[in-house]
């Protein structure tokens, strides 16, 4: 068989290019500090990842550092394309989920097992709502899915008797009968409070602030909101559960009836300022390991020979409700 010569040289190229390719390939050794992805939410004009690097949670998006070392150039459907800044290199890592997708369309979601704060919180930003969540929901999910909206997504993902509300730009999940009531009677209510009047008395409320909570104590919450928004506010000594919420520029009035109100408790204006205390039905239930620290009861002194004793009663307006106040004062 005779070869041309203009197809000799086309060959010879070929295999030059070959071999240049060949020489700048490169590949590394995973060293175990490599950013580790754990779900995409995937949709052509607004991907964002959740990874977890060096002990910490982060939702990215592309063109985001994460630090000096590495650098979120492109989220793809099933990886992310990383940048070096040591060695000046990408590095394409692959999610590599569970479930695979069968079929590309609209906006895919997958990933390995997360919590559901996690998997709503992601959800959240992507579709630009912001999210909150009552403290005794939760599980584990796996995202495995596609759909157009974000209503469609979360029935996939929520597990067992739980629901979803979506109340304007506010994405409310909580289970179906929280501390034995309606998950729908505790909507209701939230319905009827009225931030709008707390800003008559206390204009700071209006200021919008940001509000990022991934388990963080109501207390430590409320605190914030009572510097931010220049109110003070009162609670008691022994409320105590985690806050799951995601506000982002939002006036703190609203942020704080939300948070309350949802997680069965209601806010009384008194004279010298604002009180939120649980709603009569609502029973904060303690989980089996310390999200905070727990309130331990005071040791009785039993008479000799009269056996155990049962507890003081102590008036109601003599339990000590800490007040916080803006300045220390």
């Amino acid at each position: 068989m005779k070869i041309s010569g203009r197809t000799l040289v086309f060959m010879v190229l070929a295999c030059i290019a070959l071999a240049d390719c060949a020489a700048l390939a490169q590949y590394s050794v995973i060293k175990g500090d490599e950013p580790r992805i754990r779900a995409i939410l995937y949709h052509g004009d607004n991907p964002r990842a959740l990874i977890y690097y060096q002990n910490q949670r982060h939702h990215v998006i592309d063109k985001m550092r994460l630090d000096d070392e590495w650098y979120v150039e492109q989220i793809r459907r099933e990886s992310i394309l990383f940048k070096k800044s040591s060695t000046q290199t990408f590095a394409e890592i692959y999610l590599n989920p569970p479930k695979r997708a069968r079929n590309h369309r609209d906006w895919s979601f997958f990933g390995h097992p997360i919590a559901l704060w996690e998997a709503v919180e992601l959800l959240a930003h992507g579709f630009g709502y912001q999210a909150l969540m009552h403290f005794q929901a939760g599980g584990a999910v796996v995202p495995g899915s596609h759909a157009a909206n974000i209503k469609s997504l979360l029935r996939k993902i929520l597990p067992q008797h739980h629901r979803f509300a979506v109340v304007g730009p506010l994405l409310l999940v909580l289970p179906v009968q929280p501390s034995g009531e309606e998950w729908t009677e505790v909507l209701a209510r939230m319905k009827k409070s009225s931030p709008g009047l707390l800003t008559l008395r206390y204009p700071g409320l209006n200021k919008a602030g940001v509000i990022i909570s991934r388990g963080d104590d109501i207390q430590f919450i409320l605190r914030k909101i009572s510097l931010g928004g220049k109110v003070p506010i009162q609670f008691p000594r022994d409320l105590h559960f985690p806050v799951y919420a995601s506000f982002r520029n939002v006036p703190f009035a609203q942020i704080l009836s939300n948070t309350v109100y949802l997680n069965q408790c209601i806010i009384i204006e008194r004279e010298e300022g604002l009180e939120v205390t649980p709603w009569p039905r609502q029973i904060l239930q303690r989980r089996p390991y310390a999200d905070y620290p727990l309130i331990q009861s005071l040791p009785l002194e039993p008479q000799a020979g009269s056996g155990p004793q049962p507890p003081p009663l102590i008036p109601e307006h003599n339990l000590n409700h800490p007040i916080v106040y803006q300045n220390g004062e």
